[in-house]
């Protein structure tokens, strides 16, 4: 049983911890996340924070979807994140692909216009057995067009349209002509490093 004095700390360093809103990036509406409780600005820097892309958009078709932020800094009791990522529940994942179908898997990873490397990994499923040019044209397919949708688009940007429709709609529409695929998922993006773009350092000498 715990004495008196154990009990007091305890009340005594849940008095000292303050809540904090969470909030989302600013583009995507600055809206609160969740509250959690943190002894300072400083404990809660760095945590990371998980929501259903439908609780974000209302589109319940994507409740298996989650997005990831982490918090970069607070002001008074608000917490400021970044996006750094969004996953399918694997149980999802395993639903899509079942006995007779094949899977196919792509990953592709390049800079964003505004310098985030970022990482898009999709999965397909197809209802009959495909022939082994037909599984690398498909790749070679998607990964195409991923590599274009990244390098030509800021974070911001990407982030909006791919835990929507229109990106699984442009990709299926994209090897349409290889095979129309049963089901198109991305099943996670990851932010994984962050360069300065070369546009800003050639605009910094002009300036200069």
């Amino acid at each position: 049983m715990a004495t008196e004095r154990q009990q007091k700390k305890g009340k005594d360093k849940w008095r000292e911890k303050t809540w904090y809103s969470i909030m989302t990036p600013a583009y995507l509406g600055e809206k609160e996340i969740s509250t959690s409780p943190g002894i300072g600005p400083e404990s809660m820097v760095g945590r990371k924070i998980e929501m259903p892309v439908s609780d974000l958009t209302g589109n319940f078709k994507k409740t298996t979807l989650k997005m990831v932020f982490r918090i970069d800094n607070c002001q008074g009791n608000r917490c400021f994140t970044s996006f750094v990522g969004s996953y399918v529940s694997d149980d999802s994942i395993r639903r899509m692909v079942r006995r007779r179908k094949e899977r196919i898997d792509v990953i592709e990873k390049d800079h964003t216009l505004d310098g985030y490397l970022l990482a898009v990994k999709v999965v397909g499923v197809s209802d009959v057995k495909l022939i082994t040019n037909k599984r690398a044209d498909i790749r070679l397919a998607l990964e195409k067009f991923l590599k274009e949708k990244i390098s030509t688009s800021n974070l911001q940007d990407l982030v909006s349209y791919l835990v929507g429709d229109e990106a699984l709609n442009e990709m299926s529409r994209a090897i349409k002509q290889i095979y129309a695929m049963k089901k198109l998922e991305i099943r996670k993006t990851e932010v994984l490093g962050f360069k300065k773009p070369e546009s800003v350092h050639v605009e910094a000498e002009v300036v200069a």
